[in-house]
């Protein structure tokens, strides 16, 4: 690799080190201590790892799903937030659109000097339009994401109707399904490792 790139990527690298500072406003709005809000990259990361796991079980099952895409996308797909800082669903709710030439425009400042820039800003607005199963597969796995960290803080139960009014975006039979199971706590974290 050539000095110059390896620069380029470290440069975004190290900017992309304060989404672990950035917590998620909107649950900052809601009333949540900076303790129970994640940060973007926490965010970004389980957002990630969910869409890989239901991805690689969508396309067992038949589907036609491009997993590495996917995956992709939940790793960028907040990466402007990094430089514009993050805005609730709530606020963007009202603003009717307006952030997101403000959100797009960060992203591209922010990957403008990497190889990869193209790809990384075509991601990011395929991901926006949610036309694709990859986009609505990562719109599914954003919202469960906001919707266990919201769970068990007691500033959020207003809120949590709003993780039942998502399903028209993504079109995915079993994302309400997901949902109800994490409501209901028909689920919880594995830790059957800790009875042994």
């Amino acid at each position: 690799m050539k000095k110059e790139t390896l620069k380029k990527i470290l440069k975004v690298f190290l900017t992309l080190q304060w989404a672990k500072e950035l917590p998620r406003q909107g649950f900052i709005a809601l009333g949540f201590k900076r303790n129970e809000a994640d940060s973007v990259a926490a965010h970004s990361w389980t957002t990630a790892i969910l869409v890989y796991l239901l991805a690689s079980e969508m396309k067992t099952n038949g589907e036609k799903i491009d997993v590495d895409k996917a995956v992709k996308m939940a790793l960028f797909h907040d990466m402007a937030e990094t430089i514009v800082g993050d805005v609730g669903t709530f606020v963007k709710g009202m603003a009717k659109g307006a952030f997101a030439p403000i959100e797009e425009e960060g992203l591209k400042w922010l990957v403008a000097d990497l190889p990869t820039r193209k790809e990384m800003i075509s991601l990011v607005e395929e991901y926006m339009q949610r036309k694709t199963l990859e986009a609505r597969l990562c719109k599914v796995a954003d919202n469960l994401d906001a919707l266990a960290q919201a769970k068990g803080v007691p500033a959020a139960m207003s809120a949590l109707k709003y993780f039942k009014e998502v399903y028209h975006i993504t079109k995915i039979d079993w994302h309400k399904t997901a949902v109800e199971m994490i409501l209901k706590d028909e689920v919880e974290p594995e830790r059957s490792w800790q009875k042994k």
